[in-house]
């Protein structure tokens, strides 16, 4: 019995020994880096809304499109705030460390009993750290 803890103990030690250890050569690639050699922006195509729209209340501002990167995006967000209360109503985050293009799509049903503005606001940034900001206004009437 002494002998099967003892070897249980040994074993446990190599295989921890063993996941702690560093595998393959070089360095990790930092996922977050900042790429210095990126000097290009980020590009916004917003499909809906259109500039202004006008809803009424109980439907759905919806918030489509892509934003697009010639190297790699890294992260954004797209948000409806109510203008006349400053409140957040509805907030989407995204990341990624690989890819060109981030296609978003976020609504939020708006009931209102005055005519009531909101903001779309789009907000992302690439791996190089440049940034873009969008708004877009529209109006949801009772």
């Amino acid at each position: 019995m002494k002998r099967f803890f003892y070897l249980a103990v040994i074993i446990s030690a190599a295989v921890l020994i063993t996941s702690c250890t560093k595998v393959g050569a070089g360095e990790e690639e930092d996922i977050n880096a900042i790429d210095q050699n990126d000097d290009v922006f980020p590009v916004i195509t917003t499909t809906k809304p259109t500039p202004n729209q006008v809803y009424v209340s109980g439907d759905s501002i919806i918030v489509e499109g892509k934003v697009s990167d010639d190297k790699k995006m890294y992260k954004g967000r797209v948000q409806i705030k109510n203008d006349a209360n400053g409140f957040m109503v509805a907030e989407n985050y995204y990341e990624t460390h690989f890819l060109q293009t981030i296609n978003f799509r976020l609504a939020y049903k708006a009931i209102v009993t005055v005519p009531t503005d909101f903001s779309v606001i789009l907000d992302f940034q690439d791996h190089g750290a440049n940034t873009v900001t969008a708004t877009t206004k529209v109006k949801v009437n009772p």
